[in-house]
């Protein structure tokens, strides 16, 4: 099935330029200032005003920051509701037991029990359970109320501190990095897609390029799931729709499988040495599915419409081609060893094709 007038090869395709050390790392280190500049905050009201036991809003301040990036402002709701139900409840069970040592254990007991179960159910009570440790191991020494007052409003401004950082010292724009991300796997599955279709279409020998490509895409397709949670749960006034995203991920993902798949058996495409004149709209899909790859990326990454390049009708072409190509039986004297990969290559371009149509149908949803 070599090609008597092979095409030009096409130019090989371009990664993602691998980020540099700031862009790799920028994140963790804003991340990082910002818990440190929360606390230092904290510390300053708490000394500055020689506030008892303000210590607390110290702590809470450094764990709110870093319980949930881009989402501070729920970890902040969820730390004070844990403290304050801890709070309450030790203040109420507490001298109902006694204050002696039995009723602080037996207290300890119940509340920590109950506010496991609770933890369990959501994540809101994390902080009930020590809270309300806090409060019987502290609060036994003196008045619970007055601990468990202190305790909830050390709290509080901790958190509010956490927040008010959060969003003014480098605000993350969860729902931009997830756009960015989904679009860097587009431009490193459409990367992986030009070279495997070179060797299969071409006879271009790029084996450890494609092999390189492919893992370069699946440390792509890392951290997408963190990236949504941070989405979801970020503060703003437009709704997140977040099963738009996940139909895109997940359509994103079967056309990555496919694409590894096709990689593994890149070198079986080469040795096979495929006609691309068996058919001639072959060569002409893979590169209008090149230019969607590159569409699609750009129109997730900035949030504007896909431009249509011909898809629809390059499908259909090849089609038909296909139709003629089984009723004549063309491939049915070659040997299996280049008529298994001939087949499986269009089948493979064919679905690719289909997926980024679907894949495009979804893209209007994401908000």
């Amino acid at each position: 099935m070599s090609s008597t007038n092979p095409s030009q090869p096409l130019e090989p395709a371009p990664f993602p330029i691998k980020p540099s050390f700031w862009a790799r790392e920028s994140a963790a280190i804003k991340q990082g200032i910002k818990t440190g500049l929360a606390g230092t905050i904290a510390y300053a009201i708490y000394a500055g005003w020689h506030l008892h036991q303000g210590y607390w809003a110290v702590f809470a301040a450094l764990v709110v920051t870093q319980a949930n990036v881009g989402a501070s402002w729920k970890a902040a709701l969820y730390r004070t509701i844990g403290s304050t139900a801890g709070a309450l409840a030790a203040a109420i069970v507490f001298p109902a037991l006694g204050k002696g040592q039995v009723g602080a254990g037996l207290a300890l007991f119940l509340l920590a029990s109950l506010f496991a179960y609770l933890t369990a159910l959501h994540s809101a009570f994390t902080a009930a359970g020590i809270t309300a440790a806090i409060i019987l191991v502290y609060g036994g020494q003196g008045e619970p109320w007055h601990a468990a007052w202190l305790r909830v409003l050390y709290t509080a401004e901790g958190a509010f501190v956490a927040f008010a950082v959060g969003a003014v010292i480098w605000p993350v724009h969860a729902r931009e990095g997830l756009r960015l991300k989904i679009a860097n796997i587009l431009d490193g599955a459409g990367a992986l897609y030009r070279d495997v279709t070179a060797a299969a279409l071409h006879g271009i020998d790029n084996e450890d390029q494609v092999r390189q490509l492919d893992h370069q895409l699946h440390d792509l397709r890392r951290g997408i799931t963190q990236q949504m949670d941070e989405a979801r749960s970020e503060l703003t006034f437009s709704r997140f729709n977040e099963s738009a995203y996940q139909q895109v991920v997940e359509r994103a993902d079967q056309i990555r499988r496919r694409l590894t798949a096709m990689a593994e058996d890149c070198t079986l495409y080469l040795h096979a040495r495929i006609d691309p004149s068996l058919l001639p709209s072959l060569p002409r899909l893979a590169e209008k599915t090149t230019q969607k790859f590159a569409s699609l990326a750009e129109s997730v990454r900035a949030a504007k419409q896909v431009p249509s390049i011909g898809l629809d009708a390059t499908i259909r072409t090849l089609d038909a081609e296909l139709a003629a190509l089984r009723a004549q039986r063309v491939t049915s004297p070659f040997a299996l060893d280049r008529m298994l990969p001939f087949w499986a290559l269009v089948f493979n371009l064919r679905e690719i094709a289909q997926d980024l149509k679907e894949l495009e149908s979804l893209l209007p949803q994401l908000a």
